[in-house]
């Protein structure tokens, strides 16, 4: 089948910044990258080449594909909204007709556990799938042109440049770098532009693994006018469950919910209900 889309020199110290001992990092990987002011035909974004790649991978009739963004922790569609395990449980299960036999989440990391005795997210999809086999990605997947894959475990990523991620025209992209990179300006990001704040906080997530200060980069967004960036604060402190994050939660969807937000509204709702 078709993958079922729900997505999507500077050093980044991965394995410094953050508490990921139990994550098998290590070593340096340099990521191929360009200007497309300097080669504006041969130079590429990285978000658009991975859609097309995407597209590339091979088609298989007992395989249902899902292409997302992903940490070790939550998964995210092409806004950048936290996907709970249910909605992505909810995504396939229309598909899981015919002669498909199996699920693949198309998204880094996702086949790892975060932590000691912790599931990964590919065996808590498969769980909420009611056991049916679900596989994921063993660390930072890179996507060829041709559809193929591979993955790096890297402590370090080194890349020209600190803004958007562009590479040269047919080399392989590193997925998690396409909708990381705002991470690597969040410092210079204005508060007039939540949303880039809000993507730079996923960043965190996603490429820095970060997952303490991506919950506080949404939550500075989501002050500053993000919605999603409320709803994703919001899932993270109701997932985390420490003292205080009910009640921090709640008041983060209802601001998600006065700035218009469908989803925190919902969610607010539900857990108001079960209150």
């Amino acid at each position: 089948m078709k993958p079922l889309l729900l997505a999507l020199c500077l050093l980044s110290p991965a394995a410094l910044a953050c508490t990921t001992h139990h994550l098998p990092l290590s070593g340096t990987v340099t990521v191929p990258s360009c200007s497309p002011a300097q080669d504006p035909t041969g130079c590429v974004p990285a978000g658009s080449t991975v859609y097309a790649y995407t597209q590339a991978v091979p088609d298989r009739d007992t395989v249902l594909t899902i292409a997302l963004q992903a940490s070790p922790w939550r998964m995210y569609d092409a806004q950048m909204r936290i996907l709970s395990v249910e909605d992505v449980a909810a995504a396939a299960r229309p598909q899981l007709v015919g002669k498909v036999q199996r699920v693949e989440l198309l998204g880094s990391w996702t086949g790892v556990s975060p932590a000691p005795g912790t599931p990964s997210l590919a065996s808590r999809v498969s769980t909420a799938l009611g056991g049916v086999p679900v596989s994921g990605e063993d660390g930072f997947l890179w996507l060829a042109q041709n559809g193929t894959r591979r993955t790096t475990r890297q402590a370090f990523t080194l890349r020209e440049g600190d803004g958007p991620y562009f590479l040269p025209r047919g080399a392989d992209v590193l997925v998690a770098l396409a909708a990381g990179w705002p991470a690597f300006v969040q410092a210079r990001i204005p508060a007039d532009d939540p949303d880039l704040l809000m993507r730079a906080a996923a960043g965190i997530d996603v490429f820095f693994l970060c997952p303490d200060k991506a919950l506080a980069g949404f939550e500075d967004a989501a002050a500053k006018g993000s919605a999603i960036a409320a709803y994703n604060a919001a899932l993270m402190r109701l997932e985390r469950g420490h003292g205080g994050d009910r009640a921090a939660a709640l008041l983060l969807l209802e601001r998600g919910a006065a700035l218009g937000d469908a989803r925190s509204r919902e969610r607010l709702a539900r857990e108001q209900a079960a209150n």
